[in-house]
């Protein structure tokens, strides 16, 4: 069975970005990419992602969403969640 939201990148708990910052650098920001999909039957749905309190996307569907893009984002723990029609899910991850 498929989940109704699937959270593909960011990974829970884990922190980015992958490499270090520029030899005697301090990381001031982060570009992360962030895949997600929903699927809900049965007709025409709603979804909503973003990250902490502030909504970054909105789409209707017809049973089944999927959605990839890149932000950036500064040093610090942040959530990144999505919420359709049919379920919710979320990741929380570090940057820094």
């Amino acid at each position: 069975m498929q989940a109704d939201v699937n959270i593909v990148y960011p990974i829970d708990g884990e922190t980015y970005p992958k490499v270090d910052p520029s030899p005697g650098g301090k990381l001031s920001s982060a570009y992360l990419p962030f895949s997600f999909s929903t699927t809900c039957s049965g007709g025409g749905h709603e979804v909503r992602w973003g990250i902490g309190n502030t909504t970054l996307g909105k789409a209707g569907f017809y049973d089944e969403f999927s959605g990839q893009f890149l932000w950036k984002l500064p040093p610090g723990k942040h959530e990144f969640w999505v919420k359709s029609d049919c379920g919710k899910g979320s990741v929380v991850f570090k940057v820094g």
